[in-house]
């Protein structure tokens, strides 16, 4: 038996399509194609929009057969974040252009990536269109990489669900122990400012770590409240 998720070959098929049209490359500043580009996006709409998964054939028939309306909105918002990422990784490609650092050797402080949620203090619904900002030592914090963002925008798509990555620091020698203040600041029109504080305890070590584990730091739900 195989599960199949729907969405994630939908994804693909549509992400094929744009990459396939000059004109929407060119719109992304994408014009030199290769294929991590197309599989960053795919990545960037796969992570905001969920998943429908089948493991049958009735089960694919019964999406088939679905509501007409629910399919259509399904495939435009779709091809609106397809486009979204398109753009966003046209534009970070360019920043990685001949910017690339070559790490010195360790040690290094490596941290978890950091993620949370952030809710509106009145209706507990998903905050959306609102940028939360991570700083250190009243600077902002640098991330692993232009992929990950900071501020992070929170979107529509993500339920209110943000996540950062902090480049690692170096650090004097191995195995010291470290603890990093960080502060999260939420500021839009819509609502009071929000700042939060929080800890990170790491470790010194030789590598620099730069692939995605699960030893994520998961921070308690946070909430906005609207401006009177």
């Amino acid at each position: 038996m195989r599960v199949h998720n729907l969405v994630k070959e939908l994804v693909m098929q549509k992400v094929d399509e744009l990459f396939a049209d000059p004109a929407e490359l060119a719109a992304a500043s994408l014009e030199v194609y290769d294929e991590g580009s197309k599989l960053d996006v795919i990545c960037f709409v796969l992570n905001r929009v969920p998943p429908h998964y089948v493991v049958s054939g009735r089960g694919f028939a019964h999406n088939e057969s679905s509501d007409f309306q629910a399919k259509f909105q399904r495939l435009a918002d779709i091809y609106r974040l397809a486009r979204e990422g398109m753009a966003s990784v046209g534009k970070h490609r360019r920043e990685r252009i001949g910017t690339f650092e070559q790490e010195n050797n360790g040690p290094y402080f490596n941290f978890p990536s950091v993620i949370g949620r952030l809710f509106n203090g009145v209706n507990f619904e998903p905050v959306h269109d609102v940028d939360l900002s991570l700083y250190h030592e009243g600077q902002l914090v640098k991330v692993i990489d232009p992929n990950w963002h900071n501020p992070y925008h929170l979107s529509l798509n993500t339920a209110g669900t943000y996540l950062f990555w902090p480049h690692p620091v170096q650090a004097s020698s191995l195995e010291v122990e470290k603890t990093f203040e960080f502060e999260l600041r939420a500021q839009d029109e819509a609502f009071e400012p929000m700042k939060y504080y929080f800890s990170l305890h790491v470790r010194s070590s030789r590598e620099f770590v730069d692939f995605v584990n699960t030893a994520s730091t998961r921070l308690k739900d946070l909430y906005l409240f609207p401006r009177e």
